[in-house]
């Protein structure tokens, strides 16, 4: 169970980093004190599911994405470009598109090909 508290307390230190909060901030933005945001992150205490759903908020994340502990970098990104996208205006998604498009574009060039060539298997 210990195992468990410190790798919930790991994953929520990871994603604070990853937006660079410090510890205070994130405290600051959860309606937590700093102290009690340090015992969770370094797995002494459990946080309380209402504290669970405002680190989320603050994170710009969901409550399940605080337990998932093996994510893979991908999946990562992928979860973060859906949140990113989740609000965003039919214009915004639109202009997520192209920039995509031309991001895909680029690499195309990088990779020798040209910028119309359908996208290369992964594989």
């Amino acid at each position: 169970m210990q195992n468990r508290r410190r790798q919930l307390g790991g994953r929520i230190r990871q994603l604070r980093l990853e937006r660079h909060f410090t510890q205070s901030r994130l405290a600051e933005l959860a309606e937590t004190d700093q102290a009690h945001l340090a015992r969770v992150e370094r797995g002494e205490r459990w946080p309380s599911v209402p504290l669970l759903f405002r680190l989320a908020d603050a994170l710009d994340t969901d409550v399940a994405r605080l337990f998932r502990l093996d994510v893979e970098p991908t999946e990562d990104l992928r979860d973060d470009m859906l949140l990113a996208l989740r609000d965003a205006t039919t214009d915004q998604q639109a202009l997520a598109r192209e920039m995509l498009r031309i991001l895909r574009s680029s690499w195309r060039l990088q990779e020798g090909g040209s910028p119309d060539d359908p996208p290369r298997d992964p594989a």
